[in-house]
């Protein structure tokens, strides 16, 4: 009876250990990734009192490429003088959801990535960005997959 414990015990401690190793090696290659990005605006219209939908060209920040294409709709409180706005990011791959606030007259917002489609798929992380002139908005994706 003890021999027989004792390599159960034996069997059982390689199987944890390889266990382990595994999920150590699963966490190590979750990596950040940042996506800056800079957002010209193509259309956008007024749906409504305070409502708003419209869409921009997605350049990449550090070569200045078209790398994809937004669709965005939000809504302004003037009350409170915030804004919520959310945005589809149609990228090579898939397609990231983001939801983000501009509060008052700063021009800067904040949120986070709500999901992704295709290569997106399981992502998670924030945005940023300011809103910039002749259109343009500056913003900061960072995120793990």
């Amino acid at each position: 009876m003890k021999k027989t414990a004792a390599a159960l015990l034996l069997m059982t401690v390689p199987a944890l250990t390889g266990a382990a190793v595994l999920q150590d090696t699963a966490t190590a290659e979750t990596t950040t990734h940042t996506k800056k990005l800079i957002l010209h605006e193509q259309d956008s219209h007024r749906v409504g009192k305070y409502d708003f939908v419209g869409t921009d060209r997605v350049r990449s920040a550090a070569t200045r490429d078209v790398i994809g294409y937004d669709s965005f709709t939000g809504n302004f409180n003037p009350q409170s003088k915030r804004a919520v706005i959310q945005a589809a990011f149609s990228f090579k791959g898939g397609i990231v959801v983001v939801r983000a606030h501009l509060v008052g007259d700063s021009r800067k917002f904040t949120g986070r990535i709500l999901h992704g489609t295709g290569a997106y798929r399981g992502i998670a992380g924030t945005v940023s960005g300011r809103e910039g002139s002749h259109n343009r908005t500056f913003l900061t994706m960072t995120y793990t997959l």
